[in-house]
């Protein structure tokens, strides 16, 4: 009988075509690696479902993703085993097994993304992590354009969805904070959902606000227009990492064997 797995992964992306498998010539991606050592381990096939993607050079901290196996490891046996044959820029956090009709997309009800920025004189160790801002920025003036797209609104001015696949583009940010820390910049975002490029557009754009390019104003006729064409900004991948994944409480029901006691309920300070 099979058992359904849910899984968190941390990953460093920027070595990466994301997470999504992509044909070969573009280069490797964080699912198709996973994938593979799970299928090594099973000896068949075995497929992967995460909780959305992560575009090219991209972080994560709290990715989602479950899988279905018929093989006799235990959760503390299949971290183990997944992190013994996954690369060092690949980490399991944790495994737990789930009910069957746990889904790691189709239940998620929101999501974290951190965006960093480097501040002042360029860091050659967060080239990876962060945006290397070669301006300096008003934070002030970024938070008055960041607090109108706070709430429910339509973003598709921020994003580069086509109406045609994603006729809905409606989404709620419950959380868009802007936290300055010694030499970098972390934009905090919390929502429901963020469609294809979402967060980069949208801090592309508090950059050009903080440059003095842009007023809070004019960022909020830009989310009133609804216009695919009105945003041209799209902040660097690296500086992006996907935090946390929400989910309601699942039942304790065939938990048993779950890693709870490596379970990370706060976020580390990490990419600092």
């Amino acid at each position: 009988m099979k058992q359904r797995f849910k899984a968190v992964v941390s990953y460093d992306g920027f070595d990466y075509a994301g997470w999504q498998i992509q044909p070969a010539d573009r280069g490797a991606t964080i699912q198709q690696t996973i994938q593979d050592v799970i299928s090594a381990i099973c000896q068949t096939p075995i497929s992967i479902t995460g909780s959305g993607r992560t575009d090219a050079q991209v972080h994560a901290w709290g990715q989602v993703f479950h899988f279905d196996v018929d093989f006799s490891l235990s959760a503390f046996q299949w971290k183990r085993a997944m992190n013994g044959h996954l690369p060092k820029d690949i980490h399991i956090r944790s495994v737990e097994a789930v009910d069957p009709h746990f889904h790691a997309r189709f239940d998620a009800i929101g999501k974290r993304y951190d965006y960093r920025i480097q501040l002042g004189e360029a860091n050659v160790f967060t080239l990876r992590y962060a945006f290397q801002s070669p301006w300096s920025l008003d934070v002030l003036t970024m938070r008055e354009a960041a607090a109108c797209l706070v709430g429910e609104h339509d973003f598709s001015s921020f994003c580069a969805n086509t109406h045609a696949e994603l006729p809905d583009q409606v989404r709620t940010i419950t959380r868009l904070e802007l936290v300055e820390e010694p030499g970098q910049l972390r934009l905090i975002y919390e929502g429901n959902g963020f469609m294809r490029y979402m967060v980069r557009m949208i801090t592309g754009t508090l950059i050009e606000v903080g440059r003095g390019r842009l007023a809070p104003a004019e960022v909020s006729r830009m989310l009133e227009a609804r216009d695919k064409q009105i945003c041209h900004f799209n902040a660097k991948p690296q500086g992006l990492t996907l935090m946390e994944v929400y989910y309601p409480p699942q039942p304790e029901a065939g938990l048993k064997d779950s890693l709870k006691e490596n379970a990370d309920s706060v976020f580390p300070e990490i990419l600092t």
